[in-house]
């Protein structure tokens, strides 16, 4: 294990934690029973590492409208020794453990999935590889050699130019592409749904987790095996830990790559681009007609970089997306991740108890201020816009808009008006709707507004 565990993560690994079938008479509780708790925590002062302290059930028995029951929370709690012989077992075996108490926790994960976000995360290998972003490729077990080939093409030139690989790491596509990154020495992250403690030792990932340049991660008991759950849970993960998404291979209508390519298009946590060619499955198609971004073997062969390539099919400028790998190692990237998870993002029990204002201070001090001292108004219309844009590739009414980012139905109305004024969306009518404008409209409006400016 990697250092001592904090009070606040052992607490919560009492609360949350399965520890193999050592433990099985009282259920751990879910993600959102946690965040449920958290919040109720935070609302009577306390910290989940209070939990452990001596006057703990004193304190609780004094308190009104637990969220969850004494005698559950009571008999989790109590499950010190199944604990420790956990702990031990997945330190011999070099896992780690991090909650959502500690700061090295992927702030896209609290972003993106709000109360949804694991409260307890099991990896092995490096860690920080969890805040890098990159290409999630994800794609059916039963996969053509035409479409493992395109995923062997793209895993490694995006190991090349610095581009983390994240996938699901099961037979298909997933492993295909997480070998191929590894192979051409890039950074990759394997999200299991089942047997990490076995994976943590696995001749197959034994070189790359002592290089640095693999960490495999799971949100479920480092012990528990397959299930379909699992399987279809952890696609959530995948797309949440990355900056953009590829489906190589779905079935249309089943399986766990489509389900999680679908709520992707419907949560929109990151652009998702779908392989399409002669010999790319049926489903590949419908997913392009509900939203996704068609990627072809000839667009990647004509650029250089995959960087570029993504650039030009999201129609915005490179310093616009996300930094690749190497330059995402940064506490900068943190912010950004809470900047585009507005509307999603949700208070837990690291962000309430050791938030701090000093971020937003020194923006503010960075603002000149009016004669009067007072800061001059912001025009956030072209922060909000690559996001607005996003969801606008789907046809949209201002109140959907509102809903996908969390903002009032009023202010999706008068940040669309604007766009269509721009030139930036077109309003349909009969119901009225609006889409985002055909790149040579765009175009069009901006050299007008250039023109007119000059």
């Amino acid at each position: 294990m990697e250092g001592e565990l904090t009070p606040d993560t052992q607490a919560i690994l009492l609360l949350c934690g399965a520890f193999g079938r050592r433990e099985a008479s009282v259920a751990p509780l879910g993600a959102t029973e946690y965040h449920t708790l958290a919040l109720w925590l935070h609302a009577q002062q306390m910290r989940p590492g209070d939990l452990l302290h001596p006057d703990a059930v004193s304190r609780l028995q004094t308190m009104p409208d637990a969220p969850i029951s004494l005698e559950r929370l009571l008999a989790l709690l109590a499950r010190g020794g199944a604990l420790a012989l956990a702990l031990e077992s997945w330190s011999n075996k070099g896992v780690w453990v991090i909650s959502r108490s500690d700061p090295d926790y992927p702030q896209r994960l609290r972003a993106r999935l709000g109360r949804l976000a694991p409260p307890v995360l099991y990896g092995a290998g490096n860690r920080r590889l969890l805040g890098r972003g990159g290409l999630a490729i994800v794609g059916s077990r039963n996969s053509t050699e035409a479409a493992l080939a395109f995923t062997r093409n793209i895993a490694c030139r995006c190991a090349k130019q610095g581009i983390q690989v994240i996938s699901g790491a099961a037979r298909g596509v997933d492993s295909e592409a997480m070998q191929a990154a590894l192979n051409a020495d890039g950074a990759v992250v394997g999200v299991l749904a089942d047997s990490l403690l076995k994976a943590s030792v696995s001749g197959r990932y034994r070189q790359a987790l002592r290089n640095g340049n693999l960490a495999l991660v799971t949100a479920y008991d480092p012990e528990a095996g397959f299930t379909v759950g699992n399987a279809m849970g952890r696609n959530k993960y995948i797309y949440a830990l990355s900056d953009y998404g590829l489906v190589v291979s779905a079935s249309s209508g089943e399986g766990g790559t489509w389900s999680g390519a679908v709520e992707n298009l419907k949560k929109r946590w990151v652009p998702l681009f779908v392989w399409l060619s002669n010999e790319a499955p049926p489903a590949n198609q419908r997913l392009r007609e509900m939203g996704a971004l068609p990627l072809g073997e000839e667009w990647l062969s004509s650029h250089a970089s995959v960087h570029n390539l993504f650039a030009e099919l999201l129609g915005a400028p490179v310093s616009a997306l996300p930094p690749q790998a190497d330059e995402a190692i940064t506490d900068h990237s943190d912010t950004i991740e809470f900047q585009k998870g507005i509307g999603n993002a949700s208070v837990d029990e690291h962000s309430v108890h050791e938030t701090n204002s000093s971020s937003a201070q020194a923006t503010l001090e960075l603002m000149p201020a009016d004669a009067n001292g007072a800061a001059p108004a912001v025009d956030l219309f072209p922060i909000v816009w690559p996001h607005l844009e996003q969801a606008l590739r789907t046809v949209q009414t201002e109140r959907e808009l509102a809903e996908c980012c969390g903002i009032e139905p009023q202010q999706a109305r008068a940040w669309l008006q604007r766009a269509v004024r721009e030139g930036l969306a077109v309003k349909l009518t009969r119901p009225t709707r609006y889409v985002i404008a055909s790149p040579e409209n765009r175009r069009r409006s901006f050299g007008s507004r250039s023109s007119a400016h000059s």
